[in-house]
Formats: structure tokens, sequence, C-alpha cells
């Protein structure tokens, strides 16, 4: 085995030196023999990508790189094309770069430098695979291809040269952590090596991955030794960031007093990053910033854009970036994780503590800008986002106004994330019979794989906004086509909200026959988990600039019974007679609250076969 100095200058550039986080890694995965089972704890910027990809590459490992969200993907693609195209022209042979997301599935194989064309399907042959958390759970239970899908499985199951990266882990919260922690528990009960990385994971969150051997370096000798490190290798002089902290105590003053911070700074081509939760608000400040005319490289990034939106804008804001450009970024929380920008000044309303130290981790990444400045404004957080008990919350605001005026001290805020992991045994269940279905011919449970049913994050399902459905015949996608929650769709009783009969809903199927996805109009009741629906909205709701700011309200609130959520469609029959079509799915238990606030079921968990009637299998 090589020294990690010369293995990172052989794959990443003679300029590269690894530093202590990544010879100690590397000492993990490259040595012959080992089986690395860890959790790396490193703060933002650290290079952890780099910590697993070298060594990996270096002991011929098949690297999978896990990641939260398809931005992150995007993120990694071209740092990953470098690294491996880099290594077929010094190495001399192939390299193969898999892309498996939702929208996309790419195989793309580099030799002496160059890239060949592109196969069709992969099978998870390749030496990295980049891919979502999502998409790999419907691989690991054998869904997403028509006929091969159990290669998946095998290829998962039965190598132990593969290397299992979970990267930001703690992105993972309420049924996405049940699924998270009972798969790398899987993983590592089959005896196959991962790692799974965190900057900001709660101690209570760590207990439940016990298991694994702690590396960090955010506490401690080895934090230490890495800022050290940073400092004298990378110039990381002004390492601090200040915190101002701005008391507001409506949304419309938070909003106001955000768009006041802005309009200053801008002016003097600062890299700058605003953060406001909700896409309404945010787009309305994007608005009345660019009326102003204040300069031309003003963005928009959130989650309702489409695909092509967000991949354009992230690709001219990294070139800003790294050209010591200025920008002026209005974004939601969609941009806080792994992304890798270097901002002057982070303008964020009041957000939890992980979130807040994830957003920090934008602003001053190289540890370069002298003036680096956070500011934080409200007195609350969102009540549909916070995770903080009202105790919680009134010592959290109470620290932020202690620093303000101060450098930002993350390790002051850490404390405050002791919020228990979800507990959703339906979640449970539905994860254990799945796995002992597909890895231990469990065939009882063979009725609910054939549904294909994973509730990968949450109970709570989405469907597809489009302007346009493809004609029957037609080959194509469909258009601006993005994903919502189905909640963001529902006129609800007390919202005093109306319900919009004038747009079409469809259902999209898989047609064995001619091998190609179709779409139909709604036509049956039901449950929402077996219906793969798209509404289709006049184009006046979307901007390509924009995306879509307000969900249309298609369908009508009927009510909750027990944990089943019921709501209506408003279509007409084949006489044009009205028709309601009734449809429901299972509500997400709420958020984590203290022991006796918390309403336990009546009766407890269903067993054996009778756990199928919680899906409604029938």
């Amino acid at each position: 085995m090589q020294t990690a100095l010369t293995a990172y200058q052989q794959f990443a550039g003679e300029d590269f030196t690894p530093n202590p986080m990544q010879e100690d890694l590397f000492t993990h995965i490259a040595t012959e023999g080992k089986n690395p089972a860890l959790l790396l704890k490193a703060p933002t910027g650290s290079g952890k990508t780099e910590a697993v990809l070298i060594p990996s590459l270096e002991s011929c490992r098949r690297l999978f790189l896990i990641f939260p969200s398809r931005s992150l993907v995007d993120d990694q693609i071209e740092r990953c094309k470098k690294y491996l195209q880099c290594a077929s022209k010094k190495m001399g042979k192939s390299y193969a770069l898999v892309i498996d997301t939702g929208a996309e599935s790419v195989r793309t194989v580099f030799k002496d430098g160059e890239v060949l064309p592109k196969g069709r399907r992969h099978l998870y042959d390749g030496d990295v695979i980049l891919t979502t958390f999502d998409k790999f759970l419907y691989r690991f239970f054998g869904f997403g291809e028509p006929n091969k899908s159990y290669i998946f499985p095998f290829r998962i199951h039965h190598s132990q040269g593969h290397l299992f990266c979970f990267d930001e882990a703690h992105a993972y919260d309420q049924v996405a952590f049940v699924n998270f922690q009972r798969l790398i528990k899987a993983l590592y009960t089959a005896n196959l090596n991962m790692v799974v990385m965190t900057a900001t994971m709660p101690d209570t969150y760590q207990k439940e991955l016990h298991f694994l051997d702690t590396v960090d370096y955010i506490t401690g000798e080895n934090k230490l030794n890495l800022e050290n490190w940073q400092k004298q290798e990378q110039e990381r002089h002004h390492p601090n960031k200040t915190i101002t902290h701005i008391a507001a105590k409506t949304q419309k003053e938070v909003t106001d007093k955000i768009q006041a911070c802005v309009s200053k700074p801008y002016e003097e081509g600062k890299r700058i990053i605003v953060t406001i939760e909700a896409i309404k608000d945010l787009v309305q400040v994007y608005k009345d910033m660019k009326a102003r005319g204040n300069g031309e490289n003003i963005f928009l990034y959130h989650g309702r854009l489409s695909n092509p939106q967000r991949r354009k804008v992230y690709s001219i804001l990294k070139e800003l970036d790294d050209a010591n450009k200025g920008y002026l970024l209005f974004t939601t929380s969609a941009i806080e994780v792994g992304c890798d920008l270097n901002a002057d000044l982070l303008i964020t309303e009041l957000c939890n503590p992980d979130s807040l130290i994830q957003r920090a981790g934008r602003c001053n990444r190289k540890g370069q800008i002298p003036n680096a400045e956070i500011v934080i404004v409200g007195n609350k957080i969102p009540s549909f986002l916070s995770i903080l008990s009202e105790d919680k919350a009134e010592k959290y605001l109470e620290k932020l106004q202690q620093q303000s005026g101060g450098n930002f001290n993350p390790g002051d805020i850490l404390g405050l994330m002791e919020y228990e992991p979800h507990s959703d045994y339906r979640a449970e269940v539905l994860f254990d019979m799945l796995y002992e279905y597909v890895y231990n011919a469990r065939l009882e449970n063979k009725p609910l794989h054939d549904r294909g049913l994973v509730i990968t994050r949450s109970f709570e399902p989405s469907v597809t906004l489009t302007t346009k459905v493809p004609e029957e015949e037609a080959k194509h996608q469909p258009e601006n086509a993005v994903s919502v929650s189905i909640r963001s769709c529902i006129a609800w009783k007390d919202g005093d909200e109306s319900v919009n009969t004038n747009f079409k809903v469809y259902h999209r199927f898989y047609d064995d026959r001619s091998q190609t996805f179709k779409f139909e109009l709604l036509k049956w009741d039901g449950s929402i988990y077996f219906k793969d629906l798209f509404v289709q909205v006049p184009e006046c709701y979307f901007s390509e600039e924009l995306g879509y700011v307000e969900p249309p309200k298609v369908f009508e609130d009927r009510g909750t019974r027990g944990y089943r959520r019921n709501f209506v469609y408003h279509t007409t029959d084949e006489n044009n007679e009205p028709k309601e079509i009734r449809l429901h799915y299972l509500k997400d238990f709420e958020k984590p609250q203290s022991e006796d606030e918390i309403q336990l079921p009546l009766e407890p968990p269903p067993q054996g076969s009778e756990q199928l009637s919680l899906f409604d299998i029938d």
C-alpha cells in the first residue's frame, strides 16, 4: 500500500497534501484486510469526500456515495469526474462513474483521460456510484428496473470490496432516520464496509449508531490538529466569522429587516447568501431586489425550481464563487447542506441550531475572509420548522444574543440539539417486511413488495406538478416537472382555503406491453401510495426563473380518521356529471415531544400478517 501522500498526489494532483483527518481515514479504508464501519465527525469544508474517494480508488473498492438530496449529488458530479479522469490518465486503466438518481441513470467511463460513450444501463457496475438515499433504498429492496431489479440487492449485499459512504447523515430526520438507522444496521450485520459522515449529528442520534467506531474531528485534540494544519497548509488565517442578531417578531418584520441588510453590502460586490424558508416570502424579497436593479448576479434557488434551472443556477454560482466574484443568492434550506459555496456574508432568518451550523458552513468556508459575517434575523423559529422545546428555544435565542457582536461559536449551541430520534413503528414494520422478503425469502411479505411501496422520508406522499403531460404516443418527459408535497395541494378546512377545480390530475403507470410509462386521467378511489399522480397546471403558474411559487389547491380536505388523512379530487364522469374521487394516505406522527405529551396508540402495533392492513394491500 502506498502512503496517503503518494496516493493523494497520484489521484488528486501533485499539489494535494492530505490533512490529518484524510490521512486517518486513508489508514482505515486503504489498509489491506480492514473492514471499516465508521462514524466520521468532521467540520464542514474539511474534505470529507476526498477522505473516502481517494483511499477507495487506491484500494480498488467500489465506492457508493449516498447523499440526502439530488442537489448534493449534482454538486459532486464534476468533482468525481475530475478525479476519475485524472486517475484513468495516470494509471492507464479505465474508471466508471455511475450517477443514479430519480431523474437520471447514467454510466460514464473514463479511459486514458478521455470520456467514452455513455452506456444505457449500469446495474451498479462502476468504481464510484453517486446516488440519493431514496434511490439507494429502492435499489436495496429490488425496485426501479422492470426486468433486472434483483441484480441491485445482489451487488449490494454480496461483495466485501464495496464501501458505502453516507454523507451529511445529520440531514435525516423523522421517517427518513428510521429507514437510515435500519439500513445502516442491515449493512453492518452483513459485515459490509461503511463510513457515515456528519458535521452536526446530535448525540441522541449518534447513540442509535453506537455499533460504529467513531472518528471525531469536531472535538478534542483531533480538532486542534486539523485546525492547526489548515492554518499552516491552507493559509486559513481568518477561520472566524462574526455574528449579529437582529430582533424581529413578525414574519413581515423578518423579511423587511433581511431586505434592509442586503441592500448596502451587495453594492460592494460581496458573495452573499440570503436564506428565507417560506418560498412565497423568499420570492417576494428576490423580486424586490431585482426590481431595484442593483446588479446582474442575483439568483434564486429553491426546491420548486425545475431540475435544469437548479443545475444552471448552481453552475453559475460555482463559477462566480471560484473566481471570487460577487453574487447575491436567495435560497431556502435547499442549499444549506454540503454545497461547496464560500460566501462573505450569510443573512438568515432564525432557524434550528443544526441548520444554522450547516448554513454557517457556506460562509467563509475556506477560512480566508477577514470580515466574514453571519446575520440572524428573528426572535422565533417558524412553527412549521422548529424542533426545539419552548425552554430550549429560549436558551438558544439567549445564546445567540450573547454571541452577537463577537465570533460565531457553534460549540456553544451544539448542546441544544439533544432532541430524540423519531420513532414510527409503521416505518419500522415496512422496512423489516421488505427486508425479510428480499433477503430472507419470507414469502408471506410478497404482496407488499409486489405493490412497490417504499416510504423513504415521510408517510405524506408527493405529487408532481407539470405544465404539460406527454401525449399518449409521445416519448418525451412531462414538461417542467417538479415534485411537491401533497399537503401543499390540498385546500384545508382549518385554513379557509378553496379548491380550484380547473386542473387535470393524471395517473402515471408502467405499461408492460409497450415497456413505457403512460398517463391517464385519474379515475379511481383509493390509497395515494399506489398512484403516481401528476397535476397539469397552466403555464401562468410556472416561471422558469421563479419555479412554482404557490402550488394550486387541487384537492379538498375531508378530515382525518385515526392515522388516515382523507381528501377528494373533484372531476366529471363520462356523462360530464360531477364526480368525487376519494383518496387517502397515512399521516405522519407528530414531531418529537416530551413524553407526557405523546398520545400513545390505543392498541399495540399489529404483528405478523396483520401488519399488511396498515398499508391497505388488498
